[in-house]
């Protein structure tokens, strides 16, 4: 290295010219080469083109070498200022080509591969290169037979040249495509011996394993993944998920154990490895685990001390778990492992009630460091709970903008945005939180359910297949996509998926797939399959209450009230105390007209239990006249004053009776009792601005209607449109009043808000006819002799205009 060093000193003193110094900086560079020192070569080569830019050779070496290290980005940009000097570089053209083809960039592969033919419209390398190009484009145009065509010739293009991987790929996609996965197989083999680095087809040859379901040798080819690819931590986690797939638990503690002693200054490690002991050998082996760990007392004890205490808690050992939190905590510094201790702390105190406490921890924490994740994702909770949700999105967004890719933050702004009914927000955050857990089976759950409420069935399909592909047996996602087939009533697949499930060998699981099954064959109109399925159920130990309630159910529904009757009877003989039951011959007397009979049932079921409100409302529903259901009303109250059905009854009962201001105290009553219900918020909201003309009032309907905000549900757009009409926000008012007008144009007091806002934004003949709609519905109201005036003045105004 040293005579190298002496021989550049002494070329470059010697050199007069910028070229010659460009020169000598190359050939000192080709001799660094020699020696296999390449950074050394690069450096000189910079060198070169600060002489002399357009140094062809120079630029042609220094473009290989970084595209043979795998800096494709670098590579590209060099090998592109070599063709735009030296159009006629045929090397140049065909390296753009084929890392276009690499990175799937159609229009560059089309522009450099043409030219690269142009120059050279006998080289095999250019022309599987334009082939690849020429299938691509059949295949996305759905060319069948020029797609076919492509094919064979990259396979008479691999009879001379094996080696091709450009035309052995377009073998190999059109193999996946036809799903050959032996084959796929086969080739892939035969590519990798060629291009053992190539990323890409290991992707595809574990995948077609993965299609086959050869689990040993998904484990073996993952293990070469990680011996060849060794900084990709994406393969480490995939062989970790597959040990825990093939319940090879003491493979999957062992690879642990390894990266722990690996990552020994990295607490991360040691956390999964206790988090995968506490979930597959128990919470006591995990905390036994973390005793020996504190022993070491490093500076991660804290961390682990407080990982142990979690789960304490966790397994019921409350008192001990929380003593041990304020022992560590008491007179601790204040650092980020103190505020992640107070945070965990805190999360404890909230679920055993000492709220305040809590809180307390949750806002320290926050005061010191405003975006600390698990601080801010338990307050959003608790704002979202308090429906203070402009304050949650603030505090949400601001984390985000920090922790952009937290599926949980994403989660919550979802939950904020549905708390808001702004439900496009919702998905889109839900589709992100998705994406950014890589389809782990909680946030895609939420997705896929969410989708199913919006009848978006076939993206739901295909959210929860892409969830299965990495978590084959988890049953709630089988489950929920066996829910998107019975919807779609795509029963072959639906038959497939509970087979899978029944795979499971899973008791609970199985007593929703016969509830599934039962909804199956009374959606296909199959009466007698369904009877002699309930009833095979009924029959069977594990299953037969339940089973038994749905036989008697479907004898209901098919008029058999006698056989009906009798197998109730009979359950009642072997339960003589079960509500359940007793509630539904009550209800099967009522049904018969039988209603003495069953009043007096109603009455000795509440004797039992008398909390329960469905008795009570259905006991009420039961009686002739308005004293009596008043009476009884107050009894159910008197026994259960805090249920929301009770309360929605007793509001609804003083709306009949004109009592406005009492059913607005039951409604603030009820609201946060239905958990912020959408119909309460509705129906008190419209109340306080109908009823009601002070501001305070008016504030608190504008509260409410935050939730209505992006309704499509008519009465829920009227509310949302008077109060933005009281706020002076009148075009918002016109956008929500106009389509409720449309849906419910025998509603009187609709009209009028629509007539009212037309007339606020100087529309008087639009207000005029919302005006006389109103009053041709025939309804009588209060509004009618406003609405009389408001005429007048319209009439009036038209005819001073006249």
């Amino acid at each position: 290295m040293a005579a190298v060093l002496l021989a550049v000193a002494l070329m470059l003193s010697a050199c007069d010219t910028a070229e010659e110094r460009a020169e000598a900086h190359f050939q000192a560079g080709l001799a660094f080469l020699e020696k296999d020192d390449v950074e050394s070569a690069l450096n000189e080569f910079k060198n070169v083109f600060k002489l002399n830019s357009k140094h062809k050779e120079a630029r042609l070496i220094f473009a290989r070498l970084e595209r043979e290290r795998g800096n494709t980005s670098i590579a590209y940009s060099q090998f592109l200022l070599l063709v735009e000097q030296y159009p006629d570089n045929l090397e140049g053209h065909r390296a753009l080509a084929e890392m276009a083809l690499e990175t799937e960039n159609w229009e560059d592969l089309r522009r450099y591969a043409g030219v690269a033919k142009e120059l050279a419209p006998d080289d095999i390398e250019i022309k599987s290169l334009n082939n690849s190009l020429t299938y691509t484009e059949a295949v996305n145009t759905k060319k069948t037979a020029e797609a076919e065509l492509t094919v064979a010739i990259a396979h008479d293009i691999l009879k001379d040249r094996p080696d091709l991987l450009s035309a052995r790929q377009i073998v190999i996609d059109d193999l996946v495509r036809s799903q050959d996965w032996e084959t796929v197989l086969s080739e892939t083999d035969i590519a990798l011996s060629f291009a053992p680095q190539q990323a890409k087809l290991h992707a595809i040859r574990l995948g077609a394993l993965q299609e086959l379901q050869k689990p040993e040798e998904i484990e073996k080819q993952l293990m070469q993944m990680q011996q060849v690819f060794p900084e990709d931590t994406s393969i480490q986690q995939s062989l970790f998920e597959h040990y825990i797939s093939q319940k090879k638990l003491d493979a999957a503690e062992g690879f642990l154990r390894e990266q722990t002693k690996q990552e020994a200054q990295d607490p991360l490690s040691t956390q999964k490895l206790i988090a995968f002991l506490a979930e597959y050998r128990g919470p006591d082996v995990a905390i036994a685990e973390l005793d020996q760990i504190i022993t070491l007392d490093t500076i991660d004890t804290p961390r682990f001390k407080t990982m142990r205490a979690v789960l304490k808690f966790q397994i019921g050992d409350t008192q001990t778990a929380l003593g041990e939190m304020r022992e560590l905590l008491a007179n601790a510094k204040r650092t980020t492992q103190t505020r992640n201790s107070e945070v965990e702390f805190a999360r404890m105190l909230l679920d055993v009630g000492e709220t305040k406490e809590g809180r307390a921890l949750i806002e320290r924490a926050l005061v010191e460091d405003p975006t600390h994740t698990e601080a801010v994702k338990l307050k959003a909770a608790w704002l979202i709970e308090e429906d203070k949700i402009n304050d949650t999105i603030v505090l949400l967004r601001k984390t985000l903008d920090v922790t952009p890719r937290d599926s949980q933050l994403m989660t919550l702004m979802a939950r904020a945005h549905e708390r808001n009914d702004d439900r496009e927000l919702m998905g889109k955050m839900l589709a992100l939180a998705t994406e950014v857990s890589r389809n782990a089976p909680e946030e895609t759950l939420n997705y896929a359910w969410h989708l199913i409420e919006e009848k978006n069935l076939k993206v739901a399909e295909r959210v929860l297949i892409d969830a299965l592909y990495h978590t084959p047996e988890n049953s709630e996602l089988l489950l929920a996509l066996a829910s998107v087939y019975f919807k779609l009533q795509n029963w072959e697949r639906l038959e497939v998926v509970v087979n899978t499930l029944l795979n499971l060998d899973d008791p609970a699981v199985r007593q929703r797939l016969d509830d599934l099954r039962a909804q199956m064959l009374s959606t296909q109109h199959r009466m007698d399959e369904l009877a002699a399925f309930l009833n095979e159920l009924a029959n069977d130990p594990e299953f037969g209450f339940s089973a038994d309630i749905a036989l008697i159910r479907t004898m209901l529904i098919q008029g058999d009230v006698i056989g009906a009757t009798n197998r109730l009877d009979e359950l009642l003989v072997e339960n003589p105390g079960s509500l359940y039951l007793r509630f539904m011959k009550a209800r099967v007397l009522a049904g018969e007209n039988k209603l003495d009979e069953a009043r007096q049932l109603h009455r000795a079921i509440l004797k039992d239990h008398p909390d329960a409100a469905s008795v009570w409302v259905s006991l009420i529903a039961l009686q002739t006249q308005p004293e009596q259901a008043q009476a009884i009303l107050n009894e159910a109250l008197a026994s259960a004053p805090q249920n929301p059905d009770l309360l929605l009854l007793r509001a609804k009962e003083h709306e009949r009776a004109g009592e406005l201001d009492l059913a607005i105290a039951v409604y603030e009553k009820l609201y946060p009792l239905s958990n912020q219900s959408q119909i309460v918020a509705n129906k008190l909201a419209s109340l306080l601005t109908s009823h009601r003309n002070d501001d305070e009032s008016l504030q608190q309907a504008a509260h409410l209607a935050r939730r209505l905000l992006g309704t499509r549900i008519p009465e829920f757009q009227d509310t949302y449109g008077w109060v933005a009409y009281q706020l002076g926000r009148y075009q918002e008012a016109l956008i929500y009043l106009e389509p409720a007008a449309r849906a419910l144009p025998d509603q009187p007091l609709v009209l009028y808000h629509l007539g009212k806002t037309y007339a606020a934004i100087d529309r008087p003949q639009d207000a005029l006819r919302a005006f006389r709609a109103a009053q041709e519905t025939g309804v009588s109201l209060d509004i009618f002799p406003t609405l009389e005036d408001e005429i007048k003045q319209l009439n009036a105004a038209n005819i001073a205009g006249q």
